[in-house]
């Protein structure tokens, strides 16, 4: 490669990475348009292997979320004598059992941990009804995946 090539190549890396801090939206286009070129100098491979990255993070962190909103309205349901939320509280988890199974892949299912988000739910379930909690989840994943029936 000869030094104006580097020069070309650095330049267009620089570009990318410009355009990476300045147009997300506009860099991910042209890195998805690079990858179905095979254009692989096109790549900004730096900032490309972070967002990987981050988007598989981002999808954890989002099943864990509803997981621990759906462990709330559980231990409500199974812990307090609320009756008149019990109707709203199996929508919200029907919504979210839905948000999971649209993102839920193996790999997915293989990194989820109940434990922290069971703490947190409890937590927050705590802060505002006096009640015994179990000192560990009660349910398993597939528990908290089961279709509740309604009222």
């Amino acid at each position: 490669m000869s030094s104006i090539d580097n020069m070309i190549e650095t330049d267009e890396n620089n570009n990318m990475t410009n355009l990476y801090e300045t147009d997300f939206i506009k860099w991910t286009i042209k890195q998805a348009q690079a990858l179905n070129d095979h254009n692989i100098k096109a790549l900004d491979w730096n900032n490309l292997k972070e967002e990987i990255e981050d988007l598989g993070k981002e999808q954890i962190n989002a099943v864990h979320s509803f997981l621990k909103q759906i462990i709330i309205h559980r231990l409500k349901l199974d812990y307090t004598n609320e009756i008149l939320s019990r109707g709203h509280w199996i929508d919200e988890i029907d919504d979210f059992q839905d948000e999971i199974e649209r993102r839920l892949t193996k790999t997915l299912l293989n990194k989820i941990n109940l434990e922290p988000e069971y703490e947190r739910a409890k937590r927050k379930v705590l802060k505002s009804y006096k009640i015994n909690l179990p000192d560990q989840c009660p349910y398993t994943f597939e528990d908290l995946m089961t279709r509740l029936p309604g009222n």
